[in-house]
């Protein structure tokens, strides 16, 4: 098995053999087979059981572990546990490299493709790739490319916490492994703890030459988007989701405020999908028009999940029906593990939450809603669901701010049990979102998680990133929609984009399957004149044009930050024989096309 871990320090390759193995029959479907293996220890206390997936139309196998106390007693201490451990041989003559990418860290490079050598040496060469502040996509994401000699592997680590990778070059090949941070806990009796989520993609290139490689790394990248969309994106009502082109405003403002909106859009012929009402919607302090996005009233009521009486007197019904009357669905955002203190859930419930810690936006303090608490994550499910049903949301935004993750995690899990609480919660997120997508038939989640930082395998297999960076809380930025979309694109298939100003170019560098725009709030909040004859008409070739971001993506010219340069990349769908290309001539170049 690619999976390790120590056990009251014996390492699982010199135990394994001894424990009794059995396999379950495999199931074989039209896409994958499913196979079963489980091993159990002598003294029937402990149990490893490995789920793997194999694909049949393409070189990729998948798994997750799962250990069990099947016993009495408590079990002895698991530690290290590396649900991949692997040693990938190559001849020391060989190139190797790591391609990667940055994560989000609300950074004009986030994102950034990045590849790393590895080269045979003395004691060998090391590249470790890591989350930051307990969410998967921070430092990193969590995705890679090992390339050696002329082919390689893609691989995705799927958790939604803290994790590291390493890569080791050695004289035999490039060892990696790959889990959690750190584990080192036993399991109580009738527990059972997962492992982060692996899969592999498999790939060979021509004869070695250095063209060639790059051509058959570019095909991987494609096939691993094609995986992904067939087999790792939602599904509504049994079709690819399509994000939606949203218009967001902010949740802080009164009923008739967010009518003249929609009507705006309606009437002004805006092709607009899903009206957005983000944060500052809900809570119990007086309601204050002069609170925005910048402002801190919207941090401090989180945790008092219900419409602000000032300003939605008659909650989300008549917004929603004036929505649906203008052929919108409607987006509402919540951030459901976090309380502030003094807030409703903090007040009913201190037995479920993490903390506290102090904010780091505002004075005061944050506690975390523990979703390992079944008790907890059971109210929040209730809690999330009644808001989408009486909201009418076609969309529910899942946001995560704020909050010294790892430091929560550490402050609550004993000496003997480190690493529990995050497994716990983390799964316990998997099981809230899968109860909400299967309560409520079409939804879209929106995965934000303080923009972008919760971009992993679990997470868009269940959800999209309708904000991939708070970068774009600031200033608009053309160039950061490009080059987000051009570090994401090879890695995960369908995300959004901003776009709020109404040219050609910045349009254009907002181009995707999903889009975010704010024109319903410059034009009545900032009293801007708008040519909406113009977005009408810029939106409407991004509708047209949406088909090409479920095909293959080919970046054309080096991924770069600088204004003065070019950037360029190709979509292309070969089952329709169709496709684009896409050049963005920055606003300091010194040359032209032609």
């Amino acid at each position: 098995l690619p999976i390790t871990f120590l056990y009251d320090t014996e390492h699982s390759i010199a135990l394994l053999p001894s424990w009794q193995a059995t396999q379950g029959a495999s199931s074989e479907g039209g896409e994958y087979s499913l196979d079963e293996i489980t091993f159990a220890d002598p003294q029937g206390v402990l149990e490893l059981r490995c789920e793997v997936k194999s694909y049949h139309a393409y070189p990729a196998v998948e798994w997750v572990a799962y250990l069990k106390n099947t016993g009495t007693v408590d079990s002895g201490i698991l530690a290290d546990i590396l649900p991949l451990d692997t040693l990938f041989p190559l001849e020391p003559a060989l190139p190797c490299q790591v391609h990667h990418a940055r994560g989000a860290l609300t950074q004009r490079d986030d994102f950034e493709p990045l590849a790393t050598p590895l080269t045979f040496r003395q004691g060998g060469s090391w590249l470790e790739l890591a989350a930051r502040t307990g969410k998967s996509s921070t430092l990193h994401l969590p995705f890679f490319n090992l390339q050696m000699g002329s082919g390689g592997v893609i691989g995705a680590i799927g958790w939604s916490g803290g994790w590291a990778a390493t890569f080791q070059r050695t004289r035999d090949g490039i060892r990696v492994c790959a889990g959690m941070k750190r584990t080192h806990l036993r399991l109580h009796p009738g527990e059972e703890i997962r492992t982060p989520r692996i899969l592999l993609l498999f790939w060979q290139g021509g004869d070695g030459a250095d063209g060639d490689v790059t051509i058959e790394r570019t095909r991987s990248q494609n096939m691993w988007r094609r995986l992904l969309l067939e087999h790792y994106t939602p599904r509504v009502h049994g079709r690819i989701v399509q994000p939606p082109f949203c218009d967001g405003v902010w949740g802080a403002q009164p009923e008739d405020r967010h009518l003249a909106k929609i009507r705006w859009l309606a009437e002004n012929h805006i092709p607009t999908e899903c009206y957005w009402i983000d944060a500052g919607w809900y809570g119990e302090r007086p309601f204050a028009e002069t609170a925005y996005g910048l402002t801190s009233t919207w941090m401090r009521e989180v945790g008092s999940w219900f419409p602000n009486a000032g300003a939605y007197p008659h909650g989300f019904a008549p917004i929603s029906a004036a929505a649906s009357d203008a052929g919108m669905g409607l987006l509402l955002w919540v951030e459901p593990e976090r309380a502030f203190e003094g807030t409703q859930m903090v007040r009913e419930h201190p037995e479920w939450l993490l903390g506290p810690v102090p904010s780091g936006n505002t004075n005061g303090m944050n506690y975390m809603v523990n979703l390992g608490n079944p008790a907890a994550r059971q109210h929040v499910t209730e809690l999330i669901s009644s808001l989408i049903a009486t909201s009418g949301a076609t969309c529910y935004r899942q946001d995560f701010n704020d909050l010294r993750v790892p430091e929560l995690f550490g402050m609550t899990d004993a000496p003997d049990r480190v690493g529990f609480t995050e497994i716990q919660h983390i799964t316990g997120l998997y099981h809230f979102w899968d109860a909400l997508l299967a309560r409520h038939p079409g939804l879209v989640i929106d995965n934000c998680a303080g923009g972008g930082q919760r971009i992993d395998l679990e997470t868009i297999a269940r959800s999209v990133a309708l904000w991939r960076s708070d970068l774009q809380c600031w200033p608009f930025d053309p160039l950061a929609m490009q080059t987000q979309t051009q570090g994401l694109a090879p890695w995960v298939p369908l995300t959004a984009a901003v776009c709020d100003q109404p040219t050609a170019y910045a349009m254009r560098s907002a181009l995707g399957p999903g889009l975010v725009t704010h024109w319903s709030t410059q034009a009545l909040d900032g009293r801007t004149e708008l040519p909406v004859a113009t977005i009408g008409s810029l939106m409407d070739e991004v509708k047209a044009l949406r088909k090409y971001f479920y095909g293959d993506f080919y970046p054309l010219l080096s991924f770069s930050l600088a204004e003065d340069a070019w950037a360029a990349w190709q979509y292309d769908r070969p089952d329709l024989g169709e496709g684009m290309v896409v050049a963005f001539r920055r606003p300091v170049a010194p040359f032209a096309l032609w």
